[in-house]
């Protein structure tokens, strides 16, 4: 059963609420920290998937989560790839068994592909999944407009939020 927007907009405010992302957002920055907090690390991995696949899977594995995406694509591009990733992960949306790492780098190319087809916005996981992306990547672009990066500085970074410079980030 699909949830509701309002639903997924207070996943997304739960689930990133105290990362302290910066911004600009670095996918890699969000995929560490939320990695660190729940104790399972979320391993990317550029790959070059076959045409007519999806550009992006997640695999989780008993060591770790595992984004696989496009290799031969813009950064932009990979960053939706993964924060769409990222999306199912937190809805819970587990496509594939649970596999070892080792399981995994000893897929046949048959089973690869087999394992990567997935109809791109045809079922309720799917939707949440970059609905969920579409929220995360909405507010970071609203924060970034008023404050452009984050501040290295501790003390400036604590004064920057405390201004609202992250206006409406989590």
């Amino acid at each position: 059963m699909r949830r509701s927007e309002r639903a997924l907009r207070t996943l997304c405010r739960t689930t990133l609420k105290g990362l302290d992302l910066d911004l600009p957002l670095d996918v890699t920055q969000l995929c560490e920290r939320y990695g660190e907090r729940r104790g399972r690390p979320i391993r990317l991995i550029a790959h070059p998937l076959p045409a007519g696949l999806p550009n992006g899977i997640w695999l989780a594995a008993t060591d770790a989560d595992y984004f696989f995406h496009q290799a031969e694509t813009s950064r932009l591009h990979r960053d939706q790839i993964v924060i769409h990733e990222f999306g199912h992960l937190i809805a819970g949306h587990q496509v594939l068994g649970e596999a070892s790492a080792q399981g995994i780098a000893a897929l046949t190319q048959d089973e690869s592909t087999a394992a990567l087809r997935r109809t791109c916005y045809s079922d309720d996981a799917e939707w949440e999944a970059e609905m969920l992306a579409s929220l995360i990547l909405g507010w970071a672009e609203d924060a970034s407009t008023g404050v452009g990066s984050t501040a290295s500085h501790d003390e400036l970074r604590g004064l920057q939020r405390l201004l609202g410079g992250h206006r409406g980030w989590l």
